[in-house]
């Protein structure tokens, strides 16, 4: 049987302005020569004809949906000469990562919470006014619909939490697949444990979001999750209640095009920490850091914080005069530039799924300290491809066993970029997530 499957987006996919987004892309792009694909763009993003134009120039064999068109049947030539100008000038994927920190690293100016609030009221307010799972339009419903009688759909992949209550939208003929970017509940109770939170009300913001979550898993025929421990974590909450889904650990692909040189490293001279602070886990990771440990690292190794992207005012003067000297710089151009004579930080705490930040500077051979929590996902050993540290202790000492030999800092980055070409290709994945939709499509054995 052949797979005909319709991939709803919950992100803007194009113009890349998202790690998620570029990823997608990139699976996209490679099983569209192995099945047959439609794609339905989020409906509160409004691609103009032009930019519809490059994505179909970009994506030859997908038809590809906005709630108001059909699949753009642009003029050939100016379909060609569109695309030329993409690859040529606007540097495709090789400048992605420029592209999504544009919306990676923004403030989201409506976040209720205070820098003066504490742990449990940030945690309240956080939680209590949060609703993924918001209905989606009447116009968008019967899309989905159409495109699947249409398109003789057979399998339908949704992303995203916001995307995941549209399981009950579906005719029952189709399979249906959820990809899980960051199991729900495990992110606030990741959080809670971070802030070392234990209340009656954690425990019932906990519970109501896990009912939810697990209720409409409960349709799923297909659960992608991108890394081992949020699959065990769903499996057991799942146990009894949807024996039928089948489970895959894939993560998101590392473009082919984001690998750069391995250049020699003659020093290291900052620290590099990406991220805004519109997601908290960020915003958790460098008040940590900066809390706990930035003061002795930069006493002992003279090493300061940069961190790139959008952070609000408050939080900037909050450290201005901190003694280790930590610089907020903004929205950067080229991250190139910035990351050179670096060691990229991921001392995040709370969230799920996978962390683009680490993986793109194991791609780009930057060295990485990052803590357990954050690796979850990626196949990297401590002191081969990266530095773990969850602690201020153990955090100075991966410092300082980076700067001590330079050289053999240049084999962790050679090895870590290996890993990534080896483990997380397009290619890789592609088949891999192939497989698993031939799989769902085989008849049940009775």
């Amino acid at each position: 049987m052949s797979v005909n499957i319709l991939f709803i987006t919950f992100n803007q996919l194009y113009p890349f302005e998202t790690g998620a987004s570029i990823a997608q892309f990139g699976i996209i792009e490679y099983l569209s020569h192995l099945c047959n694909i439609s794609l339905l763009v989020a409906e509160d993003c409004n691609p103009t004809d032009e930019e519809l134009i490059e994505l179909n120039c970009l994506l030859p064999k997908v038809k590809i949906y906005t709630i108001a068109t059909c699949p753009p049947s642009a003029d050939k030539a100016k379909s060609k000469n569109v695309a030329s100008k993409i690859r040529d000038s606007y540097s495709f994927i090789k400048g992605s990562i420029k592209l999504f920190l544009k919306v990676l690293l923004q403030v989201n100016k409506n976040e209720g919470y205070k820098l003066e609030d504490s742990s449990e009221v940030h945690f309240s307010k956080m939680y209590s006014s949060w609703n993924p799972y918001y209905i989606h339009s009447q116009e968008y419903v019967e899309k989905i619909n159409n495109i699947i009688v249409r398109d003789n759909i057979n399998i339908v992949q949704m992303e995203y939490s916001d995307n995941l209550n549209l399981m009950k939208a579906l005719p029952s003929y189709v399979k249906k697949v959820f990809v899980e970017h960051e199991c729900v509940f495990h992110r606030i109770k990741s959080h809670a444990e971070a802030k070392q939170i234990k209340s009656a009300f954690v425990d019932y913001i906990l519970e109501f979001y896990k009912g939810l979550e697990i209720s409409l898993l409960e349709n799923a025929d297909g659960i992608i999750t991108f890394n081992n421990l949020e699959n065990e974590i769903l499996k057991a909450a799942l146990a009894g209640k949807n024996n039928k889904a089948k489970f895959l650990v894939s993560p998101f692909p590392t473009l082919d095009s984001d690998f750069e040189e391995i250049e020699r490293i003659v020093q290291l001279d900052k620290l590099v920490f990406i991220g805004g602070e519109s997601h908290y886990p960020n915003r958790d990771a460098v008040e940590w850091f900066l809390e706990e440990t930035a003061e002795e690292v930069f006493r002992r190794f003279s090493l300061r914080l940069c961190v790139v992207g959008n952070w609000s005012q408050k939080t900037v003067e909050k450290y201005k005069d901190h003694p280790s000297q930590v610089e907020f710089v903004g929205f950067v151009e080229d991250l190139h530039e910035i990351s050179k004579s670096s060691i990229s930080i991921a001392p995040v705490r709370i969230g799920g799924g996978l962390k683009t930040k680490i993986m793109v500077a194991m791609a780009r051979s930057i060295p990485v300290i990052c803590t357990s929590f954050a690796l979850e996902g990626i196949n990297a050993k401590h002191l081969e491809s990266v530095m773990i540290a969850d602690d201020k202790e153990t955090f100075c000492q991966s410092v300082e066993y980076l700067l001590a030999d330079l050289e053999r800092t240049y084999s962790i980055c050679k090895n870590a970029q290996r890993l990534i070409k080896e483990d997380y290709s397009q290619s890789k994945i592609s088949k891999q997530r192939y497989s698993f939709y031939q799989d769902l499509l085989k008849p049940e054995v009775e």
